[in-house]
């Protein structure tokens, strides 16, 4: 029999796909157009059968008819018929494996190969076309014995011992993939994809030394090399931060258009909160590819951290002009919105928000926040029971739940859906804060206090809990020493104005009037529209005998709560003890 090839082009073309096809990972096997024509039209098929022949010859000259039509099984049964008048022909045997593997049927490539290795066990093509279909089934110990053999008649077969290299490191076979590519590039030093796979197995197996001189080495022969500077870079981030910003720097100046650098390079600032920088290179990106959508995003999320708020929402409506099926836009499209004090148009926003949303939770959460802000206190509330109705399990549902139903002073209600929080999340520290509020805004002060122990056996830095706890006994009058104590923690903790107002307190209770005053006084300063501080500060001066400035700061406090009855009277006992 007499076949001819055009020169190989088929077979080298057809398993450099197949290499590509399991470096990437591909679920499924198929030709690139060109290849595709070229199975069709392949060099002409001569039969020497006398008597078959022509039959042979007519039926795979069906076949290439056929196939260039994109009839597929008819051009794969008239092959078969081809093969069935010549059954020796390695040539057809081939060529009908890589149409089955076409027609994603890499089963009965697999068998047509079998066959064909059965009659020629030393076939290379054979051998690196069924190594190639074992490899995508991830069968990779038998594939790795199939390249193993075709390298036995090919030993300097670069791209096999590439292919090879990939296999063992599918089954972690790391020494002997790096002794594989290691020889290879003993050979071919300038295989560049060999390169590559090799300072990744250097970095697999912590060698990170011989890893960087791999990738350097590459780089110095293709400096373009867009790859081997992302590679690169990524481990230079972990070694050298400066180099690896050298790096990208260097790699945009030669090439200004190198958008997965500039990602890299944006990114890079992001983890150093260098927003400014990392925003000028994802505009740049964006500038090149403005469909990219990730990127998009990435600017408009700065964009947001800036509190640019015209930019972001700019941003994020691009992003739903281009793709309107992104709920998760819509959420932070809104966050754009009501920095700029446009809750009417958030809401409007968030409504559209889907539950298949992973952001549909927030979204609903944000919503419930802006209709409890806009007076419409009751949507608020059946938004929450509608999610927690819905199965959704987060802590903060029966939280603001909580504090909204408080608010409007249905506190058994609150207790209620509160307790019901606390059995589903007993260690909701916040949750269980809110239900001791609520407990001492309905006149229960002991399970408040009982309440504010237990958020301490859970987290004995919790300094609402601690300073709740301190002011109490302050009231009471109950073991001073433990209640300053706890409110010192709680400032060391926390500083705010209330926490410093309970330490003022605690110290006049303590007769300490001289440390009250200068944390009373710090306390009004922070806070001066709060009528129970500046009242705690007409007490303290009142003790301490400064009359008038006694008077001032009740004065003060009735003008802020005219319903204070007590501080009335305080101040009228305190002008008659003036005489």
């Amino acid at each position: 029999m007499k076949i001819q090839y055009l020169a190989g082009i088929e077979k080298i073309a057809f398993g450099l796909l197949l290499v590509l096809l399991h470096i990437s990972g591909c679920s499924s096997v198929s030709l690139p157009p060109e290849a595709v024509s070229h199975i069709a039209s392949s060099a002409t098929y001569r039969s020497e059968l006398v008597d078959p022949e022509a039959k042979a010859l007519f039926a795979f000259s069906e076949f290439r008819i056929l196939g260039a039509e994109n009839h597929w099984e008819e051009a794969i049964e008239a092959l078969t018929r081809a093969i069935s008048f010549d059954p020796q022909s390695d040539y057809l045997q081939l060529i009908l494996a890589k149409a089955y593997l076409h027609q994603q049927q890499p089963e009965q490539a697999v068998a047509a190969l079998k066959i064909l290795l059965a009659r020629d066990s030393e076939s290379v093509a054979g051998h690196e076309l069924l190594g190639d279909v074992l490899s995508h089934q991830q069968n990779y110990t038998l594939a790795i014995e199939h390249f193993r053999q075709a390298l036995q008649q090919e030993p300097d077969h670069g791209a096999l011992q590439l292919r090879l290299a990939m296999a063992l490191t599918r089954l972690n076979r790391n020494d002997e993939a790096t002794s594989v590519l290691e020889a290879l590039l003993k050979q071919h030093p300038e295989a560049v994809l060999a390169q590559l796979a090799l300072a990744r197995l250097y970095l697999e197996n912590e060698q990170a030394g011989k890893a960087s001189a791999t990738y350097q080495r590459l780089l110095k022969q293709q400096p373009d090399h867009l790859q081997a500077a992302l590679d690169y870079g990524k481990l230079l981030e972990q070694q050298n931060p400066d180099a690896a910003f050298e790096l990208y720097q260097s790699f945009i100046i030669q090439n200004p258009r190198a958008a997965g650098v500039r990602q890299q390079l944006g990114q890079y600032f992001l983890d150093k909160h260098n927003l400014e920088d990392a925003l000028v290179q994802f505009k740049a990106v964006w500038q090149q590819y403005p469909k990219n959508q990730h990127v998009l995003n990435r600017i408009g999320l700065i964009q947001l951290d800036l509190e640019n708020w015209i930019e972001a929402e700019g941003a994020f409506r691009l992003q739903l002009e281009q793709d309107s099926h992104q709920d998760g836009v819509r959420y932070y499209l809104a966050m754009a919105l009501l920095g700029q004090e446009k809750s009417a148009d958030a809401t409007t926003v968030l409504e559209a928000v889907g539950n298949d949303s992973s952001l549909y939770a927030d979204a609903r959460l944000q919503l419930a926040y802006l209709y409890k802000q806009s007076g419409q206190d009751e949507r608020a509330i059946e938004i929450l029971r509608q999610m927690i109705e819905e199965g959704i399990q987060r802590p903060e549902l029966y939280y603001y739940l909580v504090v909204f139903l408080g608010d409007r002073e249905d506190f058994e209600e609150a207790i209620k859906v509160a307790l019901a929080g606390v059995e589903k999340y007993p260690d909701a520290t916040q949750l269980l804060y809110q239900l001791g509020i609520i407990y001492e805004k309905h006149d229960k002060r002991q399970a408040a206090v009982q309440t504010m122990e237990n958020i301490l056996l859970l987290d004995d830095a919790h300094s609402d809990a601690l300073n709740f706890l301190a002011y109490h006994q302050a009231e009471k009058e109950i073991d001073l020493p433990l209640a300053l104590s706890r409110a010192e923690r709680a400032l060391a903790i926390n500083p705010s104005g209330y926490i410093v107002d309970t330490l003022g307190w605690i110290y006049f209770k303590m007769g300490r009037y001289s440390e009250s005053r200068e944390q009373l006084e710090e306390a009004t300063d922070l806070h001066p529209d709060d009528a129970v501080i500046q009242e705690h500060l007409g007490d303290l001066y009142r003790a301490m005998n400064l009359w008038e400035k006694a008077a001032a700061a009740y004065q003060r406090a009735l003008e802020l709560d005219p319903q204070a009855q007590q501080i009335e009277e305080k101040l009228k006992k305190m002008l008659g003890e003036e005489h």
